[in-house]
C-alpha cells in the first residue's frame, strides 16, 4: 500500500455521501479548443512523487524530496531552468523527508520545509519535527530548528505579514491526525503555538485578500485570522471529499474540484463546484472530462479566470469561469498524474512534474509544460 497523507476526516458516512454525490452530479461540459498544449520538457534527474516545488525569485523551480516509489525516500533536490529547459542538482536535504513535506517561499526568498516522513510504513519516530531552509544564492539547505510537534502532511501557507502558519498534519504511526497549529517567524526562526482547528487533518489551505485564511477540510470549513490566532468554523462543503484540488477564482469564491467520496476507498469524482466564501454556499458546476483525485499541487489559476487542473488523470484541463466550462489541453497526455506538482512559470507557463499513475506503480523523472 501507498503510505500518503491524510487529508481531512470526512464527516458523513460512505453511503450518505455517495447518495449526496448522486444526487449533484451535473453533465459534463467539456470543449476541445482554445484549451492550451501540453508539451514534454527536460526529465529530471530523479523520479518523484509527493514532492514539492516552488518557484524561486530567480524565475527556476526547486524540485524536493518526495518518493520514487513506495518505502524509497528521495532526499535530494533539484532546479528547473526554464530558458534551458534542463534540471539541475541542488544537493541534499539534511534530513530523509519523503512523503508529505511541506514547503513555502519566505519573503526572503529562502524556502521552508517544515515535517515529512523519513521513511515508510514507520514508527512515530519517523515523522519529523525539524525544519530546515534551502537559500538559493548558497545552493545549500541549512537546519531551521523544531516545530512543537512532529507533523508529516501538514499544511503550510505564507501569511501577509511574513509568517508562517502551519496546520495538521499526522504525528504518530497508523495516520493519526493532529488539529494542533504553529507559527514560523522568520525574522527570529523561531516556532510558536497558536489556536487549533475544530477538526484533525491537513486542510487546503487559502490565502485570501483580507489577510485570513480558508482551511478547506472537505467537510465542515475553518477560518484561520492572524489578528486573533483563532479558527471560526465557517460553512461547509455539499459533499464530504478528500484529496481534491481547489483555486480562488476572480470573483473571490473558490472552485473546488475532484476528489475522494466517501472516505479512504471510496470512488474519485470529476464532480466540481464553487464555494461562497460570503455565504458558506456550495454551489455544483460542470463535471470535468475525467474523474479526478490526488490533486492538490496541480492546481493552478492562470489569466482571465481560468483554472489549470494538471493533475489526478492523464489530460489536463482548463476552467473558464466566465463560461462555467472545461477545456480539454491539446498535445501530449501525461503517464504520471497522482501527487504530482504544477508550478506556474513567469512567462505563464506552468511547469508539471513527476507523479505516478497507478496503485503501487513507481513515480516517473518527466516533466511537461503547460502553454496557455
Amino acid at each position: 500500500m501507498l503510505v500518503r497523507p491524510r487529508y481531512s476526516v470526512l464527516a458523513a458516512a460512505v453511503l450518505v455521501a455517495s447518495s449526496s454525490f448522486l444526487l449533484l452530479r451535473h453533465p459534463r461540459t467539456v470543449m476541445a479548443d482554445s484549451g492550451g498544449r501540453v508539451v514534454p520538457t527536460g526529465n529530471t534527474i530523479e523520479p518523484r512523487f509527493d514532492h514539492t516545488a516552488t518557484l524561486l525569485p530567480s524565475g527556476n523551480v526547486l524540485i524536493a524530496a518526495g518518493m520514487a516509489r513506495n518505502g524509497v525516500i528521495e532526499p535530494s533536490a533539484e532546479l528547473y531552468d526554464p530558458h534551458t529547459g534542463r534540471f539541475t542538482s541542488a544537493g541534499k536535504m539534511l534530513s530523509p523527508r519523503g512523503w508529505g513535506v511541506s514547503a513555502t517561499l519566505l519573503n526572503n526568498g529562502k524556502v521552508l520545509f517544515v515535517g515529512g516522513g523519513s521513511a515508510s510504513n514507520c514508527d512515530v519516530s519517523c515523522y519529523l519535527a525539524t525544519a530546515e531552509l534551502y537559500d538559493p544564492p548558497a545552493h545549500a539547505f541549512v537546519s531551521a530548528g523544531k516545530m512543537n510537534v512532529p507533523r508529516a502532511g501538514a499544511s503550510i501557507i505564507l501569511l501577509q505579514n511574513g509568517d508562517v502558519l502551519i496546520v495538521g498534519g499526522n504525528e504518530a504511526a497508523g495516520g493519526v491526525g493532529v488539529a494542533s497549529a504553529e507559527l514560523y517567524h522568520p525574522a527570529t526562526g523561531a516556532f510558536s503555538v497558536t489556536g487549533s482547528m475544530h477538526s484533525d487533518g491537513a486542510p487546503l489551505l487559502m490565502l485570501l485578500k483580507n489577510g485570513k485564511v480558508l482551511a478547506l477540510n472537505g467537510s465542515d470549513e475553518e477560518l484561520y485570522d492572524p489578528a486573533s490566532g483563532r479558527f471560526t468554523l465557517t460553512g461547509h462543503l455539499a459533499i464530504s471529499r478528500t484529496k481534491f484540488g481547489a483555486a480562488l477564482l476572480p470573483n473571490g469564491k473558490l472552485l473546488i474540484a475532484g476528489g475522494q467520496i466517501g472516505g479512504a476507498w471510496g470512488p474519485k469524482t470529476p464532480t466540481t463546484g464553487t464555494y461562497d466564501l460570503n455565504s458558506g454556499a456550495f454551489t455544483p458546476g460542470p463535471e470535468m472530462s475525467f474523474a479526478r483525485f490526488k490533486l492538490r499541487k496541480a492546481v493552478v489559476p492562470l489569466d482571465g479566470g481560468r483554472i489549470l487542473i494538471a493533475g489526478g488523470a492523464e489530460q489536463p484541463e482548463i476552467y473558464d469561469s466566465a463560461s462555467n466550462s472545461f477545456r480539454a489541453a491539446a498535445g501530449s497526455r501525461l503517464d504520471s498524474y497522482y501527487f504530482s506538482t504544477a508550478t506556474r512559470l513567469s512567462n505563464g507557463e506552468v511547469l508539471i512534474v513527476g507523479g505516478y499513475s497507478r496503485p503501487g506503480g513507481a513515480a516517473v523523472n518527466h516533466a511537461w509544460l503547460y502553454q496557455p
